[in-house]
């Protein structure tokens, strides 16, 4: 994992001081090495130019500085983000052309393969990415990103300029000219607690798609033309083509293959282990086909005060059982006064607002695992793949939620409809009865006390995952499908990207391997959800057969973030300090509408938790973007 930046064509030139300074507030990414490069209007090395590239390293494969990026030759260079699972196989292809190699690393094969093959090479990839490669002699460039969306890739055209970078903030250091907040994307947010793709917090700065690249070159910035985004893999075409359905005995070989792919690395590894499926399924394939003659270590969160969270007794016990001393498990202690006290540097790291209070407790997690490993695999991914939410059911079978534990059906709910009391109710009846089936995976995220939203719907919006959505409308696991371009792109990656590179740690996701990707679409749905396992069918069947001391029928457990009484004592002082007036206007937000909720939050009313708990994040995440300092003309 690293983090890498650069502006193209820019207006004036860029001095190495100012580039240097850029990349060292991104500089947790990567803390190995940090290498800037500038070149002249002709792509000629110089001291100072109007191109500029910076790249942050954090090394995983071929820690020699032979390896560092940018990677270039005579003519061509590379930063790359990621890591390239297939590499030694594309490699040995290659070698049989009678390509050469300096070095033992991933880079260098991307590098190869963009050489060779330029977009027709993505394809190819089979990992997790973004990138840039430019052609200084044909004065072109490519940007990409991998199938799903695990690393993040932005971008800016900026008048004849084309700014990108892994994090937003460089994005917006690198301009020259503070864009405004788009409001649209607040709301976005206040509705879906992250803000999907393509857009961004900020007006004219967008997040390239997954499975997506960008092509352009230098002429045409000139013409100050947007080079167009163009997509090489997308779920909904996969899925349209029809395959023949996955052979459902292959899923362990297909998970075996990808997680010896995944596990290749030059730094310690180890893997993050709840007492969940998809985690224990991991740790059961790892002690069967890896853990035989080499220690494998497992990293499992406890807490110091008591809640139904903890589930490192569970996962203690379930390691034990394997009977395996080559499986070493390590207990994460963690406070939650600690996570609490997060709060105030969370934007320090997370680049857009954020609403899943559980990034607080990733963050934490990393930090605690890199004091032993570098990397760490995680079983993200696993629950859209193969239908693992609770609110999948709900989708699929309207019904009013009650306390997040019982579900009035749908028929039964409406006849109540005329007695439920309070509009709270009715509208939370509205929201979860939605009966269009694209709508309802919207309306199951938006908290009743914001319906003023759907004024203004967000299906009604520019968004990547609704283009051709209606191919998909009939499909009885739509709503999980519609996650992969949602949900796991723009929440549950972006968390996991944001939280671990905070603490310099790679997390790999050997669900969202290429072939598992290809094998869960191809998959018959009952595979997925049947009379016997109702969520994740398939992968409790094969962790039942490799560990049948493992509680199958377990309930699945979720960290029960102490939110409501940190905002309503803990953080009350920050709340009133940084959501007023002033604030909220400045994120385009009527106050008469939202500062009411805060005060009727705190005179008890619960209802509101989540939005102060939003409103919270917007602010602190201003304050952040108002102290950031933008590239100038020395």
């Amino acid at each position: 994992m690293c983090g890498f930046g650069g502006i193209l064509n820019n207006a004036f030139p860029v001095r190495q001081r100012q580039l240097a300074a850029i990349a060292a507030a991104v500089s947790f990414r990567g803390p190995d090495d940090c290498s800037v490069r500038l070149y002249d209007q002709h792509l000629h090395a110089s001291e100072d130019g109007n191109n500029a590239l910076f790249f942050n390293r954090l090394a995983i494969i071929d820690l020699d500085h032979r390896s560092n990026q940018p990677f270039e030759d005579e003519r061509y260079t590379l930063m790359f983000n990621g890591e390239i699972y297939n590499y030694q196989d594309l490699k040995k292809s290659l070698q049989q052309d009678g390509v050469f190699f300096h070095t033992s690393s991933d880079t260098e094969v991307l590098f190869q393969v963009l050489k060779k093959w330029g977009t027709k090479g993505l394809s190819q990839l089979n990992g997790m990415f973004a990138f840039c490669w430019i052609d200084r002699n044909d004065r072109k460039f490519i940007i990409a990103r991998d199938r799903t969306g695990i690393k993040p890739l932005y971008y800016k055209q900026q008048g004849r300029s084309f700014i990108f970078g892994s994090e937003l903030d460089s994005v917006l250091r690198l301009s020259n000219g503070l864009s405004p907040i788009r409001t649209e994307s607040v709301r976005q947010f206040l509705w879906m607690q992250f803000i999907p793709s393509p857009h961004t917090i900020i007006q004219g700065i967008f997040k390239l798609p997954p499975g997506h690249y960008m092509e352009g070159n230098w002429d045409s910035l000139d013409r100050q033309e947007v080079p167009r985004v163009v997509s090489y893999w997308d779920a909904y075409a996969k899925i349209a083509e029809g395959t023949a359905d996955a052979d459902p005995g292959q899923l362990e070989n297909i998970l075996v293959d990808s997680l010896s792919r995944q596990m290749v690395a030059d730094v310690p590894l180890g893997l993050f282990l709840s007492s969940g499926v998809d985690s224990s399924l991991l740790a059961a394939l790892v002690n069967k086909h890896f853990a035989v003659s080499r220690p494998f270590n497992f990293f499992t969160v406890a807490f110091n005060e008591t809640t139904s969270s903890d589930e490192s007794q569970d996962a203690l016990a379930f390691i034990k059982g394997f009977n395996n001393p080559q499986l070493q498990s390590h207990t994460l202690s963690i406070d939650a006064t600690l996570i609490g006290e997060k709060l105030e540097r969370l934007y320090d790291y997370f680049d857009e607002p954020f609403g899943d209070p559980a990034s607080l407790l990733n963050w934490i997690i990393s930090i605690k695992a890199r004091e032993s490993v570098t990397v760490a695999l995680s079983g993200d991914g696993a629950d859209e793949l193969f239908w693992g939410y609770t609110r999948y059911e709900q989708w699929k079978h309207p019904s009013l939620r009650l306390l997040n534990k019982f579900n009035i059906p749908g028929k039964l709910a409406s006849l109540a409809r005329p007695v439920l009391p309070g509009k709270y109710w009715r509208t939370k009846l509205a929201l979860e009865l939605e009966p269009d089936p694209l709508r309802r995976h919207f309306t199951l995220f938006l908290p009743p006390v914001l319906k003023h939203l759907l004024q203004q719907p967000i299906w009604d919006d520019n968004i990547w995952a609704l283009e051709q959505s209606a191919r998909m409308r009939d499909r009885e696991d739509l709503i999980a499908i519609l996650d992969i371009k949602t949900y796991l792109a723009d929440a549950m990656l972006h968390k996991v990207d944001r939280a671990s590179m905070a603490a310099s740690l790679e997390v790999r996701v050997p669900y969202l391997d290429n072939t598992v990707i290809d094998f869960a679409m191809a998959l018959p749905f009952s595979f997925k959800s049947n009379r016997k396992f109702k969520y994740k069918a398939i992968l409790k069947e094969l962790l039942r057969g490799l560990a049948p001391h493992y509680a199958i029928d377990r309930p699945k457990k979720g960290f029960n973030f102490p939110l409501d009484r940190w905002l309503r004592f803990d953080w009350k002082d920050l709340v009133l300090a940084s959501v007023n007036k002033e604030s909220v206007a400045s994120l385009g937000l009527d106050d008469k509408i939202y500062l009411p909720m805060v005060e009727k939050y705190y005179r008890g009313d619960k209802k509101f938790t989540i939005v102060v708990w939003y409103l919270l994040n917007l602010a602190l995440w201003n304050q952040k973007f108002n102290k950031i300092s933008l590239l100038r003309p020395i």
